[in-house]
């Protein structure tokens, strides 16, 4: 079986007060599970998923399993979440498991908790890859607080070059902002999507982004900012033209940019 889902950028990050929102792009990852006479995984986290959905409902299988992803790793842009609700979609549709989407989202969140790749679960995460669009998640209680599609606009993300795990965070304190979450979070029910995911890049910026923020929005972006903890930094064209022209100019700096889009597309099977 063949499951493709989609990464995406950090509308909203969940380290504050729990409530984490994503928003897909067309970046696509298949995830390959085949049952085998042994057990193939090409990393530790997704043998730690396995067991996890193993021992939850009694599977005694062997995979072989197999990633091709365009979702660079460490950066952002979700790539241990569309992973995650790859492998526990696929194992279960395979041992037809039934299940809601809301029992499937919240299997996803703690799976990854277990396997050390998020330290919220981050459900917002899991649910845009899920679903894709934009999702705005209640973590702490693993519960969608609400969805919807977006404007297929066009995306520049400049990936960076410093990896960043979610679970190094983990011993941080995030509460001292919750003034200003409580802010963004006003500023989603008023369906300012692109000004929270600009802002809420704020806390985990040190300064050094200022300098490629600032370059994209003078190639004619009309929002840029980090994708949550980053590294990698986002900037959204009104049009493709704008896009294309943007991308030439950065790639012919030497910069590392990927060209996509919005998507609204949900994880779906491409193959048995």
């Amino acid at each position: 079986m063949i499951i493709e889902v989609n990464g995406g950028v950090s509308v909203l990050s969940a380290f504050v007060n729990g409530h984490g929102g994503a928003a897909s792009l067309k970046m696509p990852m298949q995830t390959e599970i085949i049952e085998s006479c042994e057990d193939l995984f090409p990393t530790p986290e997704i043998k730690k998923l396995v067991d996890y959905i193993r021992t939850k409902y009694s599977i005694r299988d062997y995979y072989s399993i197999n990633i091709k992803s365009s979702i660079p790793q460490g950066r952002g842009l979700k790539s241990s979440s569309a992973l995650a609700i790859s492998v526990v979609f696929g194992i279960l549709e395979m041992n037809s498991v039934k299940f809601s989407d809301e029992e499937i989202l919240e299997i996803a969140a703690k799976a990854s908790i277990y396997n050390n790749t998020s330290v919220t679960g981050a459900m917002d995460d899991i649910a845009m890859a899920y679903y894709g669009g934009y999702c705005l998640t209640d973590n702490r209680n693993f519960r969608l607080i609400t969805r919807e599609k977006m404007r297929e606009d066009y995306v520049l993300i400049c990936t960076g070059s410093e990896r960043i795990e979610s679970i190094n965070l983990k011993d941080r304190d995030f509460s001292s902002y919750i003034n200003f979450y409580n802010g963004l979070e006003h500023m989603l029910s008023k369906g300012m999507i692109y000004e929270t995911m600009m802002l809420n890049g704020c806390i985990f910026d040190d300064g050094s982004d200022n300098v490629t923020i600032k370059e994209l929005l003078g190639t004619g972006a009309i929002f840029a900012g980090r994708s949550g903890k980053g590294p990698a930094i986002f900037a959204i064209y009104k049009s493709k033209e704008d896009m294309e022209t943007a991308f030439n100019s950065l790639i012919s700096d030497g910069r590392e940019v990927i060209k996509s889009r919005f998507n609204n597309e949900g994880i779906h099977i491409t193959g048995t």
